[in-house]
């Protein structure tokens, strides 16, 4: 018994007939009826009965085509397969990100790539950058996206981008009419800043020590996200990746951009001493695509207000 065989038999049980089944199988019908003599004969089943020029099915042949359906449901799923490997490499991606980009950038990029790649699974993984690193390195994820790499990171490690922070305050603060926002603005603002020990925090101090402007240090939080949900809720103004702001604009919230420049970087990682894989480079393409997408595009707060 080979797959020619199998094929024949098939061809006969879904189409009914030997002349249909030779026109499936662009071969003649004499070709068919002597493949399925011969299954008959390695198998010792009796899988037709030849009624004029009918063939029916057996209980034999109905027991065996079942069996038959099983393996080509198992064969179709190895075809498709071997077509997500070859033309977007395993078929799932697993990505580890920070907050920052976990909670605003990456879903946002997720929606257009399952738009274009539908059969691709994908699953995210959110955690500090350190943790990031770790799971990118491990190749527990097949891409990190973090704010800073540690020296000690043995990751692949490019830059995504670098942008500048902008103002975010309370929709009715009384900055919330200016176009933009200096450090001398903010003399004596409650100010929500990052936790000590993220590179951004340091570069937000260095603008106000070297204005010489004094704010109100009253939170810190961990998370640019977690910063703009609590000026959400009044409790003062915070220098914020535009992105991230973007996402909380609305009535309650006002965005202005902030100079001199504060930059936020972003990275990616790639796990180390491993080919890239094409899905994961797939999806850098489109998380460039809608990273800039979502940068340029001011948000609705802004547009209206500024």
């Amino acid at each position: 018994m080979n797959l020619k065989h199998v094929e024949a038999f098939r061809a006969v049980m879904v189409s009914g007939s030997m002349t249909a089944a030779a026109k499936a199988l662009f071969t003649s019908q004499p070709n068919v009826s002597r493949l399925i003599a011969q299954l008959e004969r390695d198998t010792g089943l009796k899988l037709f009965q030849r009624v004029g020029v009918r063939l029916i099915p057996t209980s034999e042949g109905e027991a065996f085509f079942r069996e038959v359906e099983r393996a080509y449901v198992g064969l179709q799923g190895l075809a498709n397969a071997a077509a997500q490997i070859r033309n977007l490499g395993s078929g799932r991606l697993r990505i580890a990100a920070m907050p920052s980009a976990g909670l605003t950038l990456v879903p946002h990029a997720l929606k257009r790539f399952q738009d274009r790649y539908p059969g691709v699974t994908v699953s995210l993984h959110v955690n500090t950058s350190g943790t990031v690193n770790h799971w990118t390195a491990s190749q527990f994820c097949d891409l990190g996206v973090a704010v800073y790499v540690s020296e000690a990171s043995n990751c692949e490690v490019e830059l995504l981008s670098k942008v500048a922070a902008v103002c975010v305050m309370p929709a009715h603060h009384r900055l919330a009419k200016k176009r933009s926002i200096r450090p001398e603005d903010l003399e004596g603002e409650s100010f929500i800043s990052l936790c000590h020990g993220d590179g951004t925090r340091a570069q937000m101090d260095e603008v106000f020590v070297r204005a010489g402007v004094e704010r109100v240090l009253a939170i810190e939080a961990q998370y640019t996200a977690i910063c703009c949900e609590m000026v959400r809720s009044g409790m003062g103004v915070t220098l914020a990746h535009p992105i991230v702001a973007r996402d909380f604009a609305g009535p309650d919230i006002a965005i202005r951009p902030f100079a001199p420049a504060v930059m936020f970087p972003m990275y990616l990682l790639f796990p180390p001493n491993r080919p890239r894989e094409r899905l994961a480079s797939a999806f850098v393409d489109v998380l460039a695509e809608t990273h800039d997408a979502l940068v340029s595009k001011p948000s609705e707060k802004a547009r209206t207000r500024g």
